[in-house]
């Protein structure tokens, strides 16, 4: 899983970072943040989505319902 999800020191909330290693600085792989302060449940639905864009083959995102013809 590339995704992981970390209390933040001195507060209750957590965030949901991209996993890598400091050995893996590049442009690339740098550690991306997706959420930085957020509740338990949040994060764990952020998790989902981020794994069903990346995984899913038949997932397609959509901006609303309205503009779907």
């Amino acid at each position: 899983m590339p995704y992981v999800v970390r209390k933040v020191r001195g507060k209750d909330c957590y965030s949901v970072k991209k996993k890598g290693g400091p050995k893996n600085k590049t442009a690339k792989n740098k550690r991306k943040i997706f959420s930085k302060c957020t509740s338990l449940k949040n994060a764990q639905s952020q998790l989902r989505l981020l794994r069903a864009i990346e995984y899913g083959k038949n997932f397609v995102p959509r901006k609303s319902v309205k503009n779907r013809k």
